[in-house]
C-alpha cells in the first residue's frame, strides 16, 4: 500500500491535491490499483496536523525505528 496524490483543477483554474490510500493486486494476470480510502485534501490535513498524527500512528506499528525531524526551510526560499 502507498499514498497517491491526485491533483485536480477547478473551474476557476485553482488546483487542489487529494491524498488516497492505494493498493495493488493482480487480477487475471494484470496489476490493478485500487483506492482503499481517501484521506482528504493535503492542505487541510497539513494545516490541522492530521497528517502528522496519522504518520505517527502508523509509525507505532512499524518494525523499523522512525525518527521525527523538524522541517528545514529549502535553500533560496
Amino acid at each position: 500500500m502507498w499514498v497517491r496524490a491526485q491533483t485536480v483543477r477547478n473551474k476557476d483554474g485553482s488546483t487542489r491535491t487529494y491524498l488516497h490510500l492505494v493498493q495493488s493486486r493482480r487480477v487475471n494476470g494484470k496489476v490493478r490499483q485500487e483506492i482503499i480510502g481517501t484521506l482528504g485534501r493535503r492542505d487541510a490535513l497539513q494545516e490541522s496536523g492530521a497528517l502528522d498524527r496519522l504518520i505517527a500512528s502508523l509509525a507505532r506499528h512499524s518494525e523499523r525505528q522512525w525518527v521525527e525531524v523538524e522541517a528545514l526551510p529549502l535553500v533560496g526560499q
